[in-house]
């Protein structure tokens, strides 16, 4: 957890912050996307430091964090997706959580989740503001979709690359 603190953490941090400053949402939104990102570095910072205190409850308080993560990403997605268009990246932050904690199916599962919430979130923001996408940027959209579960299953094979050579490593 504490790789994805180091740098997942900071980066969607900065994610939100850039998006509110420099697109100037209205009053509401900014405010519930501050209280979203505050509350989400809040329960973050808690499972952090908790985690393993509870150590018989750490694969389901990794799973909990996995989950929360994934719906704080999709509300400030959701949110702020119409004034910052990378927003979207928020939610490769579950499966990534997931690749590092979880088997390879549960890391699709997550990531296709992700995926098919960040189309959902594309046509309810059409639908909202009145935009008709288009065929390009529906193309676009599918193309965002479908990195989010690749990128997990990338982690996911990284993490069990660096165990397998760990392992090797003290055979000898």
């Amino acid at each position: 957890m504490n790789l994805l603190n180091l740098y997942f953490t900071p980066f969607a941090t900065a994610l939100v912050l850039v998006a509110i400053y420099f697109s100037e949402p209205d009053k509401v939104t900014k405010y519930w996307s501050f209280g979203i990102l505050a509350v989400s570095l809040g329960v973050n910072h808690w499972f952090s430091k908790n985690t393993y205190r509870f150590f018989g409850w750490a694969t389901q308080l990794k799973i909990v964090q996995i989950w929360l993560t994934f719906l704080w990403s999709a509300a400030l997605a959701y949110l702020l997706m119409p004034y910052w268009a990378p927003m979207w990246l928020l939610l490769i932050m579950p499966p990534v959580t997931a690749a590092l904690y979880q088997d390879k199916w549960k890391t699709l599962g997550t990531g296709v989740v992700c995926g098919a919430t960040l189309l959902v979130l594309y046509y309810l923001r059409q639908r909202s503001v009145g935009l008709y996408l288009g065929d390009q940027r529906w193309a676009m959209a599918f193309s965002h979709a479908a990195f989010i579960p690749v990128l997990g299953l990338f982690v996911h094979s990284l993490a069990e690359t660096a165990l397998r050579m760990r392992d090797i490593g003290t055979r000898t």
